[in-house]
């Protein structure tokens, strides 16, 4: 039903949308967060869907013929068959909230990484947005390497869909 929406919002460039934000809630913390969210939902509701429908259809099947739940298939079968398209989408949407903070931070924030680049550019100083630019990506990279130890340890034990059962992957 809110797939529409969700798309629709996607389509709008966030860049347009910030000064409405920024009129809307005010300076502060609120219109980032809203910037970023929309930014960095997307891709991990996308992921997570085909995550979720990416499951075996005899195991599916097998759920279905011993009388398990809606929410029993979802926690035992569903959301670890998906787990690894799910993750794939947390390391993207993890990258893509930093970019949204900090163009979320060009439009109105006093304080923050965007807000550094902004005003190191309206002074010129070089140097200053040098520095805050390998910062940026610096922190992108730990994000993106924390996401990948999360994604290690959460699948160590994975069963993959693919494989037989009583094998591992």
């Amino acid at each position: 039903v809110l797939k529409p929406y969700v798309v629709v919002s996607q389509v709008v460039p966030k860049l347009a949308l910030a000064p409405l934000f920024v009129l809307w809630f005010g300076f502060g913390m609120l219109p980032t967060v809203l910037i970023t969210a929309m930014i960095c939902f997307f891709p991990l509701m996308e992921n997570t869907l085909t995550g979720l429908r990416q499951v075996d259809t005899q195991r599916l099947q097998l759920f279905r013929m011993l009388g398990a739940t809606r929410l029993q298939t979802l926690m035992r079968l569903k959301l670890p068959a998906g787990l690894p398209t799910i993750l794939a989408g947390l390391r993207v949407a993890s990258v893509l909230a930093l970019v949204g903070a900090v163009v979320a931070e060009f439009m109105g924030a006093s304080q923050g990484l965007g807000a550094v680049v902004i005003a190191a550019q309206g002074m010129m100083d070089t140097a200053l947005m040098f520095a805050a630019l390998v910062l940026i990506a610096a922190l992108g990279l730990v994000l993106y390497q924390a996401c990948l130890v999360l994604e290690r340890r959460l699948l160590r034990h994975h069963h993959f869909s693919t494989s037989q059962p009583g094998t591992r992957a």
